[in-house]
């Protein structure tokens, strides 16, 4: 029997503790079809707009994602292993009409996003990521 890697027993507690991802001040729902995938944010959930380059939040209070990308597909376990030793909040997936959004957080700290984000372009394929921000 193989060893369960790291992010694959964050997915496993996700998926058995979780349905619901909870971002200051609203409530998401999130389902996962798998445990090699990241969990699927409802469409209901708010990703807030980009801050692009050195942008800073745009409103007095604020919840943060960090955009890790855009798919075709959901990410695969491959990618989240590489993504995971840079962040300390949880990765997701959100449906959109033309593929799949990679998000990770939210964060209530733009400090430890921009920290973050920082980290996560220096990963190959990932060089491209930016901070969302959603206003309370």
């Amino acid at each position: 029997m193989k060893p369960i890697t790291l992010p694959l027993f964050y997915s496993i507690v996700l998926l058995l503790t979780c349905s619901s991802v909870q971002a200051s001040n609203f409530l998401c729902s999130a389902t996962q079809e798998s445990f090699d995938k990241p969990a699927l944010l409802g469409e209901e959930c708010p990703i807030g707009v980009s801050l692009w380059g050195k942008s800073k939040p745009i409103y007095a209070k604020s919840t943060f994602w960090i955009q890790c990308g855009f798919f075709p597909e959901e990410l695969t376990l491959q990618q989240v292993n590489q993504i995971y030793p840079n962040v300390s909040s949880s990765i997701w997936n959100k449906a959109e009409k033309k593929g799949k959004r990679c998000l990770i957080g939210p964060y209530d700290d733009f400090a430890q996003a921009s920290l973050e984000v920082t980290q996560l372009r220096t990963v190959s394929g990932f060089e491209k990521s930016f901070i969302r921000e959603v206003e309370k």
